[in-house]
């Protein structure tokens, strides 16, 4: 064979030695297989090893592949009876025969471009044909063939988006796909499955098939984003599906989307019909200017992607993407009123753009010229290592393979065209579609949030992180586009849709100034709550003065939570209508008088304590109350709630059992204990109650199923219960603990009067005496409840040896720690040495060993009252009454705000508050010494 001279474009390789030598021992090899190549066609095999090491590698390990690939093209060869394995391999092996033969044809020059792009779209169709046939005959084996309830066969087509469907694939596209099927029903075969299940695992195959990465390679990666919902879409959509999400809930940018769409294989007819009907949402009658909005903001997109100054020939300044985007701009604004724009393909487009004269002829040359070539440049890029990029060259060996590959005389020369290039192609895109220089445009916020809804790239934006703070960008990232992307959001009316694309903006500008992605994940799941409620979205968007108000709030991951359990209460929130405890018996009685069935009022008091609750728990976390303030309300909610809801478990038990006679209302009486006895109920206390009755034993109701006293006693108490704490769609009120009534949880759930004061006097431990300081009547009958007042103070007067009752109750304290012990590098707000139950047995210590000459001691339930109660009568020194109440006041202000961060009450030794914390327990042990209860041992 005679010495072929290397192409012009080579005379720099031997600045690359190795590479150099690489290359010219495997032209030798090659050109000693083609023996019968011309000098053309040996100046294109140097080009070709020089401009794609891949395909270099690919002849080197196989010596068959060089004839192959200067061969024509022949068919895939296939048969159905062919076993899985094999017809996976057998499409690979036949993508990579073709992805030479095209590399080879495209290398023939600028007139190659559109038998390489028809030859690459040949092959997508082809071999997707042959994925559909091998997985409906295998389907249909186990499964019969999908019927609707006609009993007529389903059909089936796929939708090519994109470049596919524009026959315009390159040498490394995707393709976006859309699976369709004609309509629910179900299969006829000896496997039946609901025509969903069936068109599911017919998709399924399909991906897999062409996108399955095997030891071969795969044919094509398939994308699937495009279909309605997105990710959050099912795979595969029935026609009719298809045509509400576009008519109810299409976005501007999906008709861009829809404009190659072209049905491939399956059922072409019904696809084109499908097509058809879809038109009035593609294409609009009148000139549609309302569509260039859409598409500067997908622009937008794409600049804030990769940057104004972007090295890539198809996203950046004056690249393929703008080309398009001035073709789809004019399709979309004219395409209504002019049929021929409807073209898919964007070469044929612009023919019809020339034809209309939309566009001057010089101007559509020059888009024709430069798109062709940067068609060719990103073939040249992809072709080095069958790799899907579009950027140019970072150094000088890329450019000489980009330069040989389209037959440039010098990498400068090449250089110099492309940057003319970007420079015509951008300034007409600047005259057809002008690049947005509003507000919108320039505002990261709402192109981060643009970016998330409609961008396809998954890429987080190059001004994310400065958005949102360096901490964790990339998850926060992954949030916001999987909240932007949910069905929830997708599913929005295009008015809900408006108000979300006003408020995330605002949102994240906010989170720009705060800097806290834990603030953005409460805002989404806030949101997403809100979704399906749009006039809460109006709220938030029509009052973005509120923002401020909620983030406040939304630091609390309690109040968060809360929220989002129920967004009713959003707009008392942020109104801020906080109710004085002496109104509620006014607010709630009008809207319980509209409420008769009990679930019903049950719900009622709910959404009523929820709010209160919410509104009390957000003016503490705010500063605006503090814990002393908190605590009161916090008990006065939970006593009208309980007040409420007594009447109603005794009108309950009327119907069945009737009342005890002799009596206008029942001798039943609700004593609160624990912390709701002492007016002190944190936001996360339950109520501990005892419930007694003064009734003679063989008294019996009469109703139509009599009940004994006792029993019937019983079944008011546990309807009682009920009330409080079933769950309900409100949730619960109330937590109830009975373990305080006599003998715990082995008595009876309702103690008569006379068995309670008889275990009072005679059986009672210390450590139930320590209880009763903190209990006080609730509700019920008022002369019961004034008997068990009558009742405690003489139980708490008793004389007690003082001796005793110090080693009782240290030994109690004693049991508590050792049952409920705490690491030493902790400090538990209640349970440890010197914390809030040291507090609360001096207290109860006090009171057990002063009230028999200081009967005014027991006015008082609270461990704070109590504090201050025996300062004011001289029983404990001011600066005990002062340094007993603050260390109280900080712990309880501390349990409380980390209630409302969802923190447990346990402050490591890093914590902030832990060096203040451990001065107060200091406090608190000393004084205990000092007032006769020696401190426990760890």
């Amino acid at each position: 064979m005679p010495n072929v001279v290397r192409p012009p474009c080579l005379a720099q390789l031997d600045a690359f030695p190795e590479e150099a030598a690489q290359v010219t021992q495997s032209h030798a090899q090659l050109a000693a297989q083609g023996q019968d190549m011309g000098q053309a066609e040996q100046r294109r095999l140097w080009r070709l090893i020089v401009a794609s090491p891949f395909a270099r590698r690919c002849l080197q390990q196989d010596t068959r592949m060089l004839g192959k690939m200067i061969a024509p093209a022949t068919p895939l060869r296939w048969d159905i009876e062919m076993g899985e394995e094999d017809f996976l391999i057998s499409l690979r092996r036949y993508r990579q025969d073709r992805w030479l033969q095209t590399v080879w044809q495209d290398l023939r020059g600028p007139a190659a471009l559109d038998d390489t792009l028809q030859s690459l779209t040949q092959l997508a169709e082809e071999t997707l044909a042959a994925a559909l046939a091998y997985g409906q005959e295998r389907l249909s084996k186990r499964h019969g063939h999908p019927r609707d309830e006609q009993g007529k066969e389903v059909p089936f087509v796929v939708f090519a988006m994109g470049k596919l469907g524009g026959k315009e694939l390159n040498l490394s596209s995707d393709i976006d796909l859309l699976f369709v099927y004609g309509a629910a029903g179900d299969t006829d075969g000896p496997l039946p499955l609901d025509n969903g299940s069936y068109f599911q695992r017919l998709g399924q195959w399909l991906i897999r098939a062409l996108a399955e990465l095997r030891a071969e390679g795969f044919v094509f990666r398939v994308d699937m984003r495009l279909r309605p919902f997105g990710d959050a879409g099912p795979l595969c959509v029935t026609a009719e599906a298809l045509e509400q999400y576009y008519h109810r809930h299409g976005r501007s940018w999906e008709r861009y989307a829809l404009l190659k769409a072209r049905t491939v294989v399956g059922d072409i007819a019904f696809g084109e019909a499908l097509w058809e009907r879809l038109q009035p949402f593609l294409y609009r009658r009148y000139l549609d200017f309302t569509a260039l909005a859409g598409l500067r903001r997908v622009k937008a997109l794409m600049d804030a992607e990769q940057g104004q100054a972007s090295q890539d020939i198809k996203k950046g300044l004056g690249g393929i993407r703008e080309i398009e985007f001035i073709v789809q701009s004019l399709q979309l604004i004219h395409g209504g009123r002019l049929p021929l724009l409807r073209e898919r393909n964007t070469l044929c487009t612009l023919d019809q753009i020339a034809a209309a004269g939309l566009l001057e002829a010089g101007q559509v040359e020059t888009l024709r010229h430069y798109y062709r070539l940067w068609r060719r440049v990103e073939h040249a890029l992809q072709m080095v290592e069958d790799r899907q990029t579009q950027i140019l060259p970072q150094d000088a060996l890329g450019w000489l393979r980009l330069t040989c590959a389209l037959e440039y005389a010098s990498p400068e020369d090449l250089q110099e065209e492309i940057k003319r290039g970007r420079a015509q192609v951008h300034a007409l895109f600047q005259h057809v579609l002008p690049t947005p220089s509003t507000e919108e445009a320039k505002d990261p916020a709402q192109i981060a949030w643009l970016t998330a809804r409609d961008a396809i790239d998954e890429k987080m934006p190059e001004g994310w992180s400065r958005l949102i703070g360096k901490r964790d960008p990339e998850e926060s990232w992954r949030n916001l586009r999987s909240f932007a992307r949910s069905r929830r959001v997708l599913q929005l009316s295009r008015r809900g849709q408006a108000r979300l694309d006003i408020l995330m903006p605002a949102i994240l500008r906010r989170l720009a100034q705060a800097s806290a992605a834990a603030l953005l994940q409460h805002y989404l799941h806030l949101l997403d709550a809100l979704l399906g409620q749009a006039q809460y979205l109006a709220l938030l968007a029509e009052n973005p003065h509120w923002l401020s108000r909620l983030e406040e709030y939304l630091e609390s991951p309690w109040l968060t939570q809360e929220l989002i359990r129920f967004p009713s209460l959003l707009e008392d929130l942020l109104c801020q209508r906080s109710a004085a405890a002496r109104d509620w018996p006014q607010i709630f009685s009008s809207e319980e008088d509209h409420e008769h069935d009990l679930e019903e009022r049950m719900d009622l008091l709910r959404r009523f304590k929820n709010t209160e609750l919410l509104l009390l728990a957000s003016e503490f976390w705010a500063g605006k109350r503090e814990v002393t303030e908190l605590l009161p309300e916090l008990s006065n909610l939970a006593s009208f709630c309980l007040q409420r809801a007594l009447p109603w478990a005794i009108a309950a038990m009327l119907p069945q059992h009737g009342a005890l006679p002799g009596f206008a209302e029942p001798p039943f009486a609700v004593i609160a204990y624990g912390k709701l006895g002492g007016r002190e109920m944190g936001l996360a206390s339950d109520l501990d109650l005892v419930f007694l009755y003064d009734a003679p034993a063989e008294l019996e109701s009469n109703g139509r199923i009599p009940l004994s006293a006792p029993a019937w006693f019983a079944r008011l108490g546990q309807k009682l219960i009920h009330i409080l704490s079933v769950l309900t769609r409100a949730g619960t009120l109330y937590e109830i603990d009975m373990r305080l009534r006599p003998s715990g949880q082995s008595g009876p759930l309702v103690s008569s009067l006379s068995a309670f004061r008889s275990y009072q006097r005679d059986s009672a431990w210390t450590w139930e005496h320590q209880a009763l300081t903190r209990a006080r009547f609730l509700a019920g009958s008022a002369a019961l409840g004034q008997a068990f007042s009558q009742l405690r103070q003489e139980i708490l007067c008793r004389r007690r040896n003082r001796e005793t009752l110090v080693e009782e109750v240290r030994t109690m304290r004693q049991r508590i720690l050792r049952d409920k012990p705490v690491a030493k590098d902790q400090f538990h707000l209640k349970q440890s040495p010197g914390a809030l139950v040291d507090i609360e047995f001096l207290v109860q210590f006090a009171i057990l060993s002063l009230s028999t000459e200081n009967p005014a001691l027991l006015q008082h339930q609270g461990t704070r009252e109590g504090i201050l109660a025996l300062g004011r009568l001289g029983l404990w020194d001011a600066s005990a009454v002062e340094q007993l109440e603050s260390a109280w006041r900080l712990l309880r202000a501390v349990e409380n705000r980390r209630w409302l961060r969802l923190q447990a009450p346990v402050v490591e030794k890093q914590d902030p508050q832990a060096a203040a914390l451990h001065r107060a327990a200091l406090q608190v042990q000393k004084w205990t010494t000092r007032l006769g209860l020696a401190p426990i041992e760890e």
